[in-house]
């Protein structure tokens, strides 16, 4: 398993995290997707790399109108 930390530029709260996280977690090669409501911009995203990259993540979240970047992976 491997995991990317995402900075998403609009600010979250919880309601939009957990759609984004339901989003992702459609995915069966999506293994967690964690949030920290103090810090409403980041994200940290767990996946199986032989299946999921970090670049269909933030294309996944960026059709849904979020600009995102990768801040560690």
């Amino acid at each position: 398993m491997h995991a990317v930390n995402l900075y998403i530029d609009e600010t979250q709260n919880q309601n939009s995290f957990q759609n984004l996280k339901s989003g992702l977690m459609m995915d069966s090669h999506v293994e967690n997707v964690a949030f920290n409501s103090k810090m409403p911009h980041d994200m940290l995203v767990e996946y199986d790399e032989a299946f999921v990259t970090p670049t269909s993540i933030i294309n996944q979240l960026e059709s849904q109108g979020l600009h995102v970047d990768v801040v560690g992976g």
